[in-house]
């Protein structure tokens, strides 16, 4: 081509397509051979190089990001994907090798006298869900007590009524030792020796909790937990809503006093295996403070704690709510021991409250008051161990029939 010739739009493109195509394939660029025709063709050809180079370095960037983004969700399936049994297996849904063989392996060590430090707290969910999603949880509340009576004298009645009539359209499910030990037994077999194997009554009210949970979702609640709010507000638009004990310091632990779920939520099933971990734990377990970390709220806090090592919390969809939720007020601060200004604004702010019944403990007030010494002298922010209290083996509280209107 001479200087002063002409190139047409088409003749120009049929000369740089090849190399556009080497561009896309290869992932890199070489410039075409131009003939010069002056300063303003030096100009247009500079700015067509830098437009092509941008070109191709988007596409490259583009390219990595897609493969990281496959990645990341290649690990999040192979990390929640549980096998499901085969036709005819007879250890139920969830037998023990699936779940191992499914589930990334936790710290097996048998839960210690004191707390893991873990450098960053989880981030705190808003004290409401988003009020525009689908409510994804079932509109179901479970309790549990002994039989189909009420323990009258240990709980008031309107607790469980109020909570009722706030969340109207929702279903009241009573369980009974029972029902709950045929829902494991039914479904959940391989559970059933560690289940019956356990010396206290609490520990297996403590884990059929979290089977109920699995299998049907909804919202759990003992019997001591009074309600002012209704239940949708803070569950909208989540999967498994958690609370902490105080305010957000986990070294003063989890509450199993009330949680929400969705049905067949995979953080149970690492709820499930902690509990086969502690299983022999638990089957020896003579204190209150053996009960709280082989089946209740210990047990919840090392199966988040070894989820937040993972950094897997988050994109299991686990929110833990700041206490002033659900859980305002400590037990050394309820009605009668704590008649503060600020113990009953915590109470009044919240949408949930717990009573701390604790029937399942025989309270011995010296070793309490040592717990509280001990609690005194590290502050808010320090973690203890409690002086154990001995537990009780059976349940002696007398039940007095009483049947919920429209359940």
């Amino acid at each position: 081509m001479e200087a002063n010739e002409t190139t047409t739009g088409d003749e120009l493109h049929s000369r740089l397509a090849p190399n556009r195509r080497r561009a896309v394939d290869g992932l890199h660029f070489k410039a075409p051979v131009l003939i010069d025709v002056g300063p303003k063709a030096t100009r247009k050809r500079s700015s067509n190089r830098r437009i092509r180079r941008l070109t191709v370095l988007a596409a490259a960037t583009s390219a990595v990001i897609l493969l990281q983004i496959i990645g990341i969700y290649m690990h999040e399936t192979e990390t929640l994907n549980v096998r499901t049994p085969s036709k005819g297996a007879s250890q139920g849904e969830h037998s023990p090798a699936q779940l191992v063989a499914s589930l990334p392996s936790p710290p097996r060590a048998l839960p210690s006298s004191s707390v893991a430090s873990i450098d960053s707290e989880p981030s705190v969910a808003n004290d409401t869900g988003d009020v525009s999603a689908v409510l994804t949880i079932p509109k179901l509340i479970h309790q549990s007590w002994r039989d189909g009576g009420f323990p009258k004298t240990m709980f008031n009645w309107r607790w469980q009524a109020n909570m009722v009539e706030l969340n109207p359209g929702w279903k009241h499910l009573q369980w009974t030792d029972n029902s709950s030990r045929e829902l494991i037994a039914r479904e959940y077999p391989w559970f059933l020796p560690m289940y019956d194997a356990y010396p206290s009554y609490i520990q297996r009210t403590d884990a059929a909790r979290y089977f109920i949970m699995y299998h049907h979702g909804g919202v759990y609640a003992d019997l001591d937990i009074e309600c002012f709010r209704p239940f949708e507000p803070v569950l909208a638009g989540r999967r498994v809503v958690l609370s902490y004990k105080q305010g957000t310091n986990m070294s003063r632990g989890l509450v199993n006093a009330i949680f929400a779920s969705e049905a067949r939520h995979a953080f149970w099933k690492q709820v499930f295996r902690k509990l086969q971990e502690r299983a022999d734990y638990g089957a020896n377990a003579k204190t209150h403070v053996e009960v709280v970390n082989s089946t209740g709220p210990g047990l919840l806090r090392a199966v988040v704690e070894d989820l937040r090592r993972q950094r897997t919390l988050d994109s299991l969809g686990v929110v833990l709510l700041h206490s002033r939720v659900w859980h305002p007020i400590m037990p050394e601060q309820k009605r009668g021991r704590d008649a503060s200004a600020e113990a009953q604004r915590l109470i009044n702010q919240s949408h949930c409250y717990h009573h701390f019944v604790s029937s399942w403990i025989e309270h011995d007030k010296d070793r309490h008051n040592s717990t509280l010494t001990s609690r005194r002298g590290v502050g808010k922010a320090g973690a203890i161990v409690p002086t154990g209290q001995s537990i009780r083996t059976s349940n002696p509280w007398r039940s007095f029939n009483r049947t919920l209107a429209g359940n």
